[in-house]
């Protein structure tokens, strides 16, 4: 029964070879334009997934903190918020020297004005903005701790941006996902236009609505899946174009491109299901 719908999808695409061709390109069109867009938001993932992971908090320590404190003090920043680098007074000297290039700038301080700190490598659930503050008030409350910093403005800009770029993927996507629908909306209704009489004759002859319309949903299928192929390998294309000019513009992994297809298909098969039903309503009536 499946070959059927299979043999009888193929053979409804072989006869209306114009319709589907113009309905491959209009969807792939659609899909092209939504996979742009995905693949920008996967390498900006990949950018701001770098980015975070130099993400610190640095705390600033007291003059006169023992070591038996700071080693209390280490022990408790573990536990609860990242791996802590000890920096001493002198490292953070010998550190500001290397960054200024010339050590001669620094020749007229005769004493260390810089405290010593912890570097904290924060954990992943802590690298959001909202997180981050939370946790630097906490440390803030530490006795052995001068001050905390963590670059606030520039967490809210980065989490903000990333925000940003979810939305306008998933704004993208809806988009794609209406034209998909009206697509093979309009496709199939043409091609079951062109079909009538025999639908008709069926219907007569007390074919269920699921057996009629299985084929075309098929053929549906097959233009979303031909389209969403092609739409990848033009991704492929600009991203190689682009990937001179910009470095580390990388194409989407094979998970992705997966999820992809099947997103695709998956509307098309809802989009198909809907179309036809309301369509042999129409017809049958």
């Amino acid at each position: 029964m499946f070959l059927y719908f299979w043999r009888e999808a193929w053979r409804s695409f072989r006869a209306h070879r114009g319709l589907a061709v113009t309905s491959v390109l209009s969807l792939t069109a659609a899909l092209t334009l939504c996979g742009i867009f995905v693949l920008f938001d996967h390498n900006a993932r990949q950018a701001l997934s770098a980015i975070g992971d130099r993400r610190e908090m640095i705390v600033y320590l007291k003059d006169e903190i023992s070591d038996v404190e700071l080693s209390t003090l280490t022990d408790k920043v573990r536990l609860y918020f990242g791996e802590p680098t000890y920096v001493s007074r002198q490292q953070a000297w010998t550190e500001l020297s290397e960054q200024l290039g010339d050590p001669a700038l620094l020749s007229g301080v005769e004493d260390n004005p810089l405290p010593a700190s912890l570097r904290v490598r924060l954990k992943p659930e802590l690298l959001n903005y909202t997180a981050m503050e939370q946790a630097a008030k906490q440390v803030l409350e530490f006795p052995e701790v001068e001050d905390v910093r963590y670059g606030a403005e520039y967490v809210r800009r980065l989490d903000e941006f990333s925000a940003g770029m979810r939305a306008t993927a998933w704004a993208a996507g809806g988009v794609v996902a209406l034209a998909i629908v009206l697509m093979l909306f309009n496709t199939l209704r043409l091609t079951l236009l062109a079909r009538r009489h025999q639908v008709e004759v069926m219907l007569r002859m007390g074919a269920s609505d699921r057996f009629i319309a299985m084929p075309y949903v098929l053929e549906g299928l097959m233009h979303t899946g031909l389209a969403a192929v092609a739409s990848l390998l033009l991704v492929f294309a600009l991203q190689q174009g682009l990937a001179t000019r910009l470095a580390g513009l990388t194409f989407l992994p094979w998970t992705w491109s997966l999820a992809f297809v099947v997103l695709a298909l998956g509307v098309a098969w809802v989009a198909s299901t809907a179309a036809l039903n309301r369509i042999l309503r129409t017809i049958g009536s």
